[in-house]
């Protein structure tokens, strides 16, 4: 009763151009054309790969990365490439302060199916970003599949215990060289199934460097689940 007369006062818009929207639907009809699904990709980084090359021969498809130097996380996951509405709808979550975005896109998330998890973590942001942003994207992300999924969800899991500097414009290797070791994880980790959830993957650096937090602490499996993939 009470969320139908919300939805009258405030009629559900488009996470992306804010026009009108079903209530199901995160994004309007032309919007949600421009999504695009991720192609097949490596079965560990998920990274998008021509499997008629070389790659074809590999054990359980794996990019000649993974398969020369494995993540921690055993499965990075990302339904959709980042562009489009999807692009648009993120962008304005993180820098447009739209946080009614997070809950339709999580939602998105969600509707691709729960992994086999015990948690939820989210990626996070150091203390001094969280207090220029106010708030943490994937921690919103995060919330909405644990409520979907009805997975505990732990915000706290993880610290970043050293700031670094933005990842926009740094390759493969300065990308794993600026969050090294930035990451600390909980005791209670051990033995636990950890679902690390971000708004956008793109090399897997930062994910693979919490996930090495998390192993080190005893996880026994880590995945990584994104919304967007950024090739």
């Amino acid at each position: 009763m009470l969320s139908a007369f919300i939805s009258l006062l405030l009629p559900p818009r488009c996470a992306a151009c804010r026009a009108p929207s079903l209530p199901a639907d995160p994004f309007c009809e032309p919007c949600a054309a421009t999504l695009v699904e991720c192609p097949p990709g490596c079965a560990v980084c998920g990274l998008p790969v021509d499997f008629h090359s070389e790659v074809l021969a590999l054990k359980a498809r794996r990019c000649p990365r993974c398969a020369g130097h494995p993540p921690a996380f055993a499965r990075a996951h990302a339904p959709w490439l980042f562009g489009g509405a999807l692009a648009e709808g993120i962008h304005r979550l993180k820098y447009g302060r739209a946080y009614g975005v997070a809950r339709p896109l999580g939602r998105l998330l969600a509707s691709t199916g729960a992994p086999m998890a015990d948690l939820i973590a989210p990626i996070p942001l150091h203390k001094k970003r969280l207090r220029e942003r106010g708030f943490d994207q994937a921690l919103l992300l995060a919330r909405t599949l644990s409520s979907a999924w009805k997975l505990p969800l732990e915000p706290r899991l993880l610290r970043r215990i050293r700031e670094t500097r933005p990842q926009v414009g740094l390759d493969t290797r300065a990308r794993e060289a600026n969050v090294r070791g930035a990451f600390l994880s909980a005791k209670h980790a051990q033995g636990k199934r950890v679902l690390l959830v971000d708004d956008v993957l793109t090399t897997g650096a930062t994910a693979a460097a919490c996930a090495r937090a998390l192993k080190e602490a005893g996880a026994r499996r880590v995945e990584v689940l994104a919304l967007a993939r950024a090739i």
